[in-house]
C-alpha cells in the first residue's frame, strides 16, 4: 500500500465500502515507513498496532512512525508489538526501550499487547503458502498470534469513536 497512487488508494477505500457483512476488527497491513500512503492509512484507524524487530532499520522505522504519528494526529491508540523476539521477556525489554525514548523525546506513551517469538515455522508456512495457524496450530508463534487476538478483542470500545467500517472510511477521506 505504501507505493499506492491516490486513485488506486480511492479504490482501496472504495472496496473496503462495498463489504456488507458487519465487521468485528478491520486490520490493515501496511507497510513499514511514513510515506504519505502508509500515514494516512495510520491515521485513519482507531488503534495502531505497529510491529517492531529488534533490529537498528526496525526500531528507527517504528519510532519514526510514531513520531510523525504523534505530531500530525496526536495519536494516542499506538501498540508496538515485538516480533521475532526470542521470548516474551527479550519482546517486553524491547518495548520498554522504545517506550522510554517515546516518553522522553515525543511525551506519548505506547500500549503492549504481546509479542510473536522466533519460529522457524513462520517461514515454513510462507514458502508452503499456507496460514501459520492452519499448518502448525501448535508452535510457539501460533499460540503467540492466537494470544496476540485475544489481547485485541479483549480491549475495550474507544469512547467517542462509532467504530466499525464507517469510521474508517470517515477518518480515511477526511
Amino acid at each position: 500500500m505504501a507505493a499506492l497512487g491516490p486513485k488506486e488508494a480511492a479504490g482501496v477505500v472504495q472496496a473496503f465500502s462495498e463489504i456488507e457483512e458487519d465487521l468485528d476488527y478491520l486490520i490493515v497491513d501496511i507497510a513499514a515507513g511514513i510515506s504519505p500512503q502508509v500515514m494516512t492509512f495510520m491515521k485513519a484507524v482507531q488503534r495502531r498496532l505497529i510491529v517492531v524487530r529488534d533490529e537498528p532499520s526496525s526500531i528507527a522505522d517504528a519510532y519514526g512512525t510514531i513520531k510523525v504519528l504523534t505530531q500530525e494526529s496526536a495519536a494516542d491508540q499506538i501498540y508496538l508489538v515485538p516480533n521475532m523476539v526470542d521470548s516474551q521477556a527479550a519482546g517486553e525489554m524491547l518495548f520498554k526501550r522504545i517506550q522510554d525514548v517515546s516518553l522522553r523525546f515525543l511525551g506519548q506513551p505506547l500500549h503492549y499487547l504481546g509479542s510473536i517469538e522466533s519460529d522457524e515455522m513462520v517461514l515454513t508456512s510462507l514458502r508452503q503458502h499456507k496460514p501459520l495457524v492452519a499448518l502448525a496450530p501448535g508452535s510457539l508463534a501460533s499460540r503467540n498470534f492466537r494470544a496476540l487476538a485475544k489481547e485485541i478483542s479483549q480491549l475495550s470500545p474507544l469512547e467517542g469513536s462509532p467504530g466499525g467500517l464507517s469510521f474508517f472510511l470517515e477518518r480515511q477521506l477526511s
